[in-house]
């Protein structure tokens, strides 16, 4: 059985945020709409100039290796390879159960 996971965390590209930021948009929609991929949001850190923040969903190894070998991924590198990263943190977690969450409901 496949095994669900998320990847999650951040990747610095100093002064060059913006223009990283705006192909990863165009990654952003193209990997939403790939098989096994159940989320994919990039986005600013408001509170770390440089930061792009990461967060993915996929439902198996197998569809995230499929996801590296898609087009747009090869345009994305292209495009983003002039943009040095200053840093990064991603990690992968695995999933072992999910439930329905609801604040209001925290004690």
């Amino acid at each position: 059985m496949a095994e669900e996971f998320i990847i999650a965390g951040w990747m610095d590209y100093g002064d060059n945020r913006d223009n990283v930021l705006e192909h990863f948009a165009t990654v952003a929609r193209h990997s939403r709409a790939e098989p096994g991929c159940l989320d994919y949001l990039v986005s600013a850190d408001p509170d770390a100039a440089g930061r792009i923040i990461i967060f993915e969903r996929w439902q198996s190894e197998q569809d995230l290796a499929e996801h590296f070998r898609t087009p747009h991924i090869a345009d994305f590198r292209a495009a983003v390879a002039p943009y040095a990263r200053v840093d990064r943190s991603l990690h992968r977690y695995f999933i072992a159960r999910s439930e329905d969450f609801e604040s209001a409901k925290v004690v």
